[in-house]
């Protein structure tokens, strides 16, 4: 009885969405998919917006001590080296050394991605670059990565911590960087020392 009522209400269905389709049907019936919901990526060459936020801190520190000491000796010397009679030598090698280091580097920014290869298990690889350029300085943000299906949210972003195996490329060029950049003599100076 309830299996004849489902199958009853599909049959009903599809041939309202059938009739439907050529009246203005809410139903997309070449993909199936609804036109009044919100549409998640998933195919090759869907676009989606990663939400990059990054932040690294990295602290090290190290000390070092070492101290070595030697000594040979030599009895007195027979034949062609009787004139030099007993002998020694001693040697002492001393060494500390301290060393720390500090490194803390943020970046935030939206690009947008498109999906360029479908991978097993709803796994997407992503691709994505932005190029601005204002007043001669040119910026270039660019994002690769693997993503699952289900991190992608419904309004097809992505927080790129989300995403595995990213390279996260930010880099700049014109007259803002040169001048960033340390001169020839500067950079000769820091070569030798």
């Amino acid at each position: 009885m309830w299996r004849r009522t489902i199958l009853s209400i599909l049959a009903t269905a599809t041939l309202a969405a059938a009739a439907g389709a050529q009246t203005g049907a809410l139903i997309d019936l070449d993909t199936g998919t609804s036109l009044v919901t919100n549409y998640k990526a998933r195919s090759v060459g869907d676009v989606v917006t990663i939400l990059i936020i990054e932040k690294t801190t990295a602290d090290a520190s190290s000390t070092v001590g070492a101290n070595t000491k030697s000594e040979i000796s030599g009895g007195p010397a027979l034949g062609f080296l009787e004139p030099l009679g007993s002998w020694g030598l001693d040697t002492e090698n001393k060494y500390t050394g301290d060393g720390n280091t500090s490194r803390t580097g943020n970046l935030q920014a939206e690009i947008s991605a498109r999906i360029v290869e479908a991978l097993p298990a709803g796994q997407y690889r992503l691709e994505g670059r932005r190029t601005v350029e204002i007043n001669g300085d040119r910026q270039l943000i660019e994002v690769t990565g693997v993503c699952r299906g289900r991190d992608i949210t419904a309004d097809n972003t992505i927080l790129s911590t989300y995403i595995s195996d990213a390279k996260i490329a930010y880099s700049g060029t014109g007259l803002v960087q040169d001048a960033a950049e340390p001169g020839v003599i500067t950079r000769i100076v820091n070569w030798l020392f």
